[in-house]
C-alpha cells in the first residue's frame, strides 16, 4: 500500500522492487503529478467524483512522482520498478521528467524501469534471472544482460502464437540508468 512505501523514507533500504502499475499521462500538465505508481486503493480515488482534491500527502493509493521526489531514499542503491512504462515522462531540455527524475530526486542510485507494455511472462523470467545474477555478485548492469540473455533464450504465447524471445518487445524494455 502507499503509506508503507512512504515508511520507506529515510529507512535507507539498499534495494526496493515495486511490482505494480506505473503511468504517465502525457499532455495533462505537471509531469511529476501525472506519473505515478499504482497501489491497493488506486480504484476507489480513480472512481470517486471528487478525486484529484486531497493533494500530496493524501494515501489514495496513487503514489505520484511528485511524492516520490519529497521522499528521502538515500542509501537506496536500486530501485527495480517491474510495471508497464515506468521510464516515460515528459522530455524537456533538462531531460526526462516523471518517475525516474522522482526516484533520482529522492536520492536513489540506481534505476531499472520500462520504455513500454510488457509481457508478464518474459517480465518473470527477466527479473528472476536478474536477482538470481545480482545475487552471484554480478554487478547491475551485468546481471540485467545475462536477464536479457535468458529471456532471449525463451519462446512465448503471443495472439495463439509461439513468438520467439529474441523479439525486443519481450527483453528489450528495461533500462538501466545511474
Amino acid at each position: 500500500v502507499e503509506e508503507t512505501f512512504k515508511a520507506l523514507s529515510g529507512s535507507k533500504t539498499k534495494i526496493i522492487h515495486i511490482a505494480t502499475h506505473g503511468f504517465y499521462l502525457p499532455n495533462k500538465g505537471d509531469a511529476l503529478e501525472n506519473s505515478g505508481l499504482v497501489f491497493a486503493g488506486a480504484n476507489n480515488f480513480w472512481n470517486t467524483p471528487s478525486s484529484g482534491q486531497q493533494g500530496i500527502g493524501f494515501d489514495d493509493g496513487i503514489l505520484t512522482a511528485k511524492e516520490i521526489s519529497h521522499l528521502n531514499l538515500q542509501g537506496t542503491d536500486l530501485v527495480v520498478m517491474s510495471a508497464c512504462q515506468t521510464g516515460l515522462g515528459e522530455v524537456t531540455g533538462e531531460g526526462v521528467f516523471g518517475l525516474q527524475r522522482a526516484f533520482k530526486k529522492a536520492g536513489v542510485q540506481t534505476l531499472l524501469m520500462s520504455l513500454w507494455e510488457v509481457d508478464d511472462e518474459a517480465t518473470r523470467i527477466m527479473m528472476s534471472e536478474f536477482y538470481k545474477a545480482l545475487m552471484q555478485c554480478a554487478g547491475k548492469r551485468e546481471a540485467l544482460e545475462r536477464a536479457q540473455n535468458c529471456v532471449k533464450q525463451h519462446t512465448f504465447i503471443c495472439n495463439g502464437k509461439e513468438v520467439s524471445g529474441k523479439d525486443p518487445y519481450y527483453w528489450a524494455a528495461f533500462v538501466m540508468m545511474d
